[in-house]
């Protein structure tokens, strides 16, 4: 492999030692960022005069020939994607090319690739989050009068519409936008012009270079510069949370796409089948969504555990992030893609299967609004409970008498009047999953993504 630090050493490279050390098979993709970053870096050492205009706008000119010739290199030659645009630089317009590096190190050259690389991606990554919270947005509109049983400790609990459901995922989406907001903030921080340590001995203006590169400023400290991976961390934990809420999702629409739940119909087009058994429709996308959670958490600790105990500043160990933010970059970009699409091929069913006892709360409040403390209401109610628990009923089966023997205080009429609907909208709270607070929680949703 060609190199550009032969310098100094007298021997050639071993060759397994060269392969181990290599980076360009996953670096190469930073290709078009680092002949970004060269162009840039091409105009400040112009107006430094470091350069002349005439070599500055040579350099320019052949980095962007590059290109276009992206495709034609011969990337396992070099060691790196940085000697790959230096030397094919050199090859296309001479001497001139070999002036490109002056002032800057594969040290800042490499995080400076590495953050360009991120900020693009991560603008696809949010587009990808947007279609997720439309598709949520979309099934919460249709099913705003359509009410499921909700669960704690997965028993069932308390009515909620299934636009309910949908809007609380909604919720965790729109976190994780925001988190990769901030994200998209903290990595937009240029390294480039800290040399391989200690910056430059020429004067080169590096508030143009990142103004030119797209950054919202320059590092301060040069040491920091070259060592910083907090962004790789940032983005590792960005895509393992918002992967904890793809399964958390997925999870649900598995367990609610069974017999026993029955409350979920995915589309033929989003299912899989058995090779024995004729009759399974299996939830593969949702499991494989659920599954692929680990792989990012993996990604965090990968990162983590690389960084705790470099000392600074550059140590060839941070050659190990890009392979692993790749993996986070690619993997979260085509989840979120697919968990659109997974959402826009589920149906809500409706939820036959009536429980009385999920009223139980509606009835213990009831109690209270006719004055009765709430803790001796909840004992009255849970009573009523267990009486039909012991007889085999449910509120709506017992008679005047019966529920008089547990309290006077309990109104047939009421208790037979309730219904998952009725249920729900007897929630006064901000949040709730009455239909007139879920409507609110829909325009707002509206409202944000606009």
């Amino acid at each position: 492999m060609a190199k550009t630090w032969q310098g100094r050493f007298k021997k050639q490279i071993d060759p397994e030692a060269d392969k181990f050390n290599a980076s360009v098979s996953f670096d190469k993709r930073l290709f078009k960022h680092d002949v970004a970053a060269g162009i840039a870096h091409a105009g400040a050492l112009s107006r430094a005069g470091i350069i002349t205009a005439a070599e500055g706008k040579k350099i320019t000119s052949g980095l962007k020939k590059l290109l276009a010739m992206e495709s034609r290199i011969d990337f396992s030659k070099y060691e790196d994607v940085h000697s790959a645009v230096e030397m094919e630089l050199t090859a296309l317009i001479g001497d001139a090319g070999k002036k490109l590096h002056t002032g800057r190190s594969r040290n800042d050259l490499v995080a400076t690739d590495t953050r360009l690389y991120v900020m693009e991606d991560s603008a696809l990554i949010e587009k990808e989050l947007k279609l997720l919270l439309k598709a949520l947005l979309k099934l919460a509109k249709k099913n705003t009068r359509n009410f499921i049983k909700g669960y704690t400790h997965m028993q069932q609990a308390q009515y909620v519409s299934a636009a309910h459901w949908a809007m609380a995922y909604f919720e965790m989406f729109k976190r994780d936008l925001a988190l990769l907001s901030t994200f998209r903030d903290r990595v937009s921080v240029m390294p480039l012009g800290s040399g391989a340590i200690a910056g430059s001995n020429f004067a080169i203006d590096r508030a143009y270079t990142a103004k030119a590169l797209g950054f919202k400023a320059a590092c301060a400290n040069s040491m920091d510069g070259v060592s910083d991976r907090d962004f790789a961390a940032d983005f590792c934990y960005f895509s393992a949370l918002s992967s904890v809420h793809l399964s958390r999702m997925a999870e649900e629409i598995i367990i609610y796409a069974t017999t026993e739940f029955n409350l979920i119909d995915i589309d033929d087009s989003f299912a899989t089948g058995s090779s024995l058994m004729p009759q399974k429709k299996n939830p593969d996308i949702a499991e494989l969504l659920r599954g692929k959670s680990a792989g990012f958490m993996g990604n965090l600790l990968s990162v983590l555990a690389m960084m705790k105990g470099l000392p600074l500043t550059y140590n060839k160990d941070m050659q190990e992030d890009k392979e692993t933010l790749f993996r986070s970059l690619d993997g979260i970009k085509s989840c979120l893609h697919i968990a659109a699409r997974l959402i826009d091929n589920i149906a809500f069913k409706k939820d036959n299967n009536e429980n009385t006892f999920m009223y139980s709360v509606d009835v213990a409040d009831y109690l209270v609004e006719k004055g009765v403390p709430f803790r001796d209401a909840h004992e009255i109610t849970g009573k009523l409970v267990g009486y039909c628990v012991e007889n085999g009923k449910q509120f709506t089966q017992l008679s005047k008498a019966e529920l008089a023997s547990i309290s006077p205080k309990l109104d047939a009429g009421m208790i037979a009047s309730l219904n998952p609907e009725k249920s729900a909208n007897m929630k006064k709270t901000a949040g709730s999953p009455s239909v007139k607070s879920v409507e609110k929680q829909i325009a707002d949703a509206e409202r944000f993504i606009k």
